[in-house]
């Protein structure tokens, strides 16, 4: 594995169709692309844990490549799954889209002439079937910048990710398309323990606005990873400590799981 990848999560808003950087999370494995001719599969496992009206698990899964394009260009590829469980109804699985996605290095945040790491990153996802087999018209398009700061020699990393993300999906009960943007301040910190471990913590803040409705919440929570130097393991737990609408039956708490390989 890439000596600078060092896994860890930072939370992000839920698009309409899991793209290459969420669902639940943004995953960043700091702002280094994937090394030059490296490829990485990715199995990713976001999933929203709700109460309200019954219990519900409403997962997205997704299966990635990353390639490293160039040494500051990283490209990725999902074949996108869903799969929801709820105690009132039956469960559903169903394979629901594509994503592409891309990370452009732009300041190493290992060189001495950096003061910290950046990277552009942005995503597109296409969804043309919810996870309860009915059709779906969802596009998803996101950009982000990636600020890294390594301190103690690596130990410690902390992150800064701002992004915007764009959305729209049919609504086929009145006919027409319902257009959203989420702005997203997503921040977090991760410390190596030795032996492989990292822990850290990790929170968002998204303002979600719709043609139907606006809101705006907070997450936080802490992340865990165990990496060696060919595969890694990482998750999160975040749940929600407030929002605007507190009526909503969206996201009482947000899982992530990663488990990813190099070649």
């Amino acid at each position: 594995m890439n000596s600078k990848y060092t896994k860890f999560l930072l939370t992000a808003a839920l698009l309409p169709a899991v793209s290459a950087f969420g669902g639940v999370f943004v995953l960043t494995d700091d702002a280094c692309p994937t090394e030059k001719g490296d490829t990485e599969i990715h199995l990713e496992y976001d999933g929203s844990w709700t109460t309200h009206y019954g219990k519900t698990l409403a997962s997205d899964i997704g299966v990635e490549v990353a390639y490293g394009l160039t040494e500051s260009l990283e490209v990725d590829f999902s074949l996108d799954f869903g799969w929801d469980y709820n105690s009132n109804h039956a469960s559903h699985v169903n394979f629901n889209g594509l994503s592409l996605g891309f990370k452009n290095q732009v300041l190493d945040p290992e060189s001495n002439d950096a003061p910290f790491g950046v990277a552009l990153i942005g995503g597109f996802s296409w969804a043309w079937a919810n996870t309860d087999h009915s059709a779906a018209r969802d596009f998803a398009f996101e950009l982000g910048v990636n600020f890294q700061k390594n301190l103690m020699d690596g130990d410690l990393i902390l992150a800064f990710t701002p992004n915007v993300q764009f959305g729209t999906a049919y609504n086929y009960e009145w006919d027409g398309y319902d257009d959203s943007i989420v702005y997203e301040l997503a921040g977090g910190a991760s410390y190596a323990i030795g032996g492989g471990f990292r822990v850290g913590v990790e929170a968002v803040y998204d303002f979600v606005y719709t043609d139907r409705y606006d809101d705006n919440a907070f997450y936080l929570g802490p992340n865990v990873c165990f990496e060696t130097d060919s595969w890694w393991v990482t998750a999160c737990v975040a749940p929600r400590w407030f929002s605007r609408d507190s009526d909503t039956n969206d996201h009482d708490l947000n899982i992530r799981i990663e488990i990813g390989c190099t070649f």
